[in-house]
C-alpha cells in the first residue's frame, strides 16, 4: 500500500511539473493566419447585425400582427372542446399554417440576424407547427396547453427585440 501512495504522490509531482513548465512557455503573440474560413456561418459586424435585424422585424411585422390576430380570435371562441371552439378550431389550423409557409421563407433568407432573435423565431413557429399537428389530429390535449404557453415565451425574443428597434405589431 505504502508503495502505491508513493507512487501516487511522484506521479501528482511530475503532472504539476509538466503544468507549470507548460504554462510558462512563451505564447505567441498572435495565431497563426489560416486561409480557410471558419464553419461559424456568417460573420456580421454589430452594426450589420442591427441593419439585418431591423430589416427581418420590417419584413415579419405584418405576419406577426397577423398571427396575433389569426390566435386571438381563436382564443375569444371558448373553451376547449366549446362548440364555438370546435367551429373554429379547423380555421385556425389553416390559418396557421398558411402563416408558417409565408414566414419561414422570410426568416431563411435571413441568415446574418442576432442568433437569438432567429433563434427564437423559429423557436415561437416551431411551437405553432407542433400545435396545429396535434390539433388537426384531434382535439385539445392537456400538453396542447404547454405547446401554447411555450410558443408566447418564445415569442417574447422576437417581440422585445423589434419593439427596441421601435418596430411593433
Amino acid at each position: 500500500m505504502a508503495i502505491a501512495v508513493a507512487a501516487a504522490i511522484v506521479l501528482a509531482i511530475a503532472a504539476l511539473v509538466v503544468g507549470i513548465v507548460d504554462l510558462t512557455r512563451s505564447v505567441p503573440a498572435t495565431a497563426p493566419a489560416t486561409s480557410t474560413p471558419t464553419a461559424l456561418g456568417p460573420t456580421s459586424t454589430p452594426a450589420d447585425m442591427a441593419v439585418a435585424n431591423r430589416a427581418l422585424c420590417t419584413a415579419i411585422s405584418p405576419l406577426m400582427a397577423d398571427s396575433n390576430r389569426v390566435s386571438t380570435t381563436f382564443s375569444n371562441l371558448g373553451p376547449a372542446g366549446s362548440p364555438g371552439w370546435d367551429a373554429g378550431k379547423d380555421k385556425f389550423v389553416s390559418d396557421t399554417k398558411d402563416w408558417v409557409g409565408k414566414i419561414q421563407p422570410v426568416i431563411d433568407s435571413r441568415p446574418d440576424v442576432d442568433p437569438y432573435f432567429r433563434r427564437s423565431l423559429q423557436r415561437f413557429i416551431d411551437d405553432r407547427r407542433f400545435l396545429i399537428a396535434d390539433l388537426e389530429e384531434g382535439g385539445w390535449q392537456p400538453y396542447d396547453q404547454t405547446n401554447w404557453n411555450d410558443s408566447l415565451s418564445a415569442l417574447n425574443g422576437p417581440l422585445n427585440l423589434c419593439w427596441d428597434l421601435g418596430i411593433k405589431w
